[in-house]
């Protein structure tokens, strides 16, 4: 699947229970984290991610504060044995769930 979808001229990536065929341009989460923050132009940004493709908008959010674009980031990784070992290096900080994700809202809500 992957050899076809390359030789139509596709970008081919493998997720995590997905595979996604995209067109032969840079639109990837961490284009779209860009676009946002670019036209809404917030100091501080959050990403939560546990796959493959949220690696580009942890990545992203990286280049935009070298940038001076953001103040600060916070990148949290969902650890899962399905998921990429890049999400845990390169989160701020690890969660093991859905129920954990929901404990980070709600500590930086200010209720936890």
């Amino acid at each position: 699947m992957k050899a076809e979808g390359e030789r139509l001229g596709l970008r081919i990536t493998v997720g995590r229970g997905v595979v996604e065929a995209r067109p032969p341009i840079r639109a990837d989460k961490g284009t779209a984290v860009r676009a946002l923050v670019e036209q809404y132009g917030p100091k501080y940004a959050m990403f939560i991610g546990d796959d493959t493709t949220d690696l580009d908008a942890f990545r992203e959010l990286v280049a935009l504060r070298e940038e001076g674009v953001l103040e600060e980031i916070l990148r949290v990784g969902v650890a899962s044995d399905e998921g990429p070992p890049e999400i845990v290096s390169e989160a701020d900080i690890v969660v093991d769930g859905v129920e954990d994700v929901g404990e980070v809202l709600r500590v930086l809500a200010g209720e936890g």
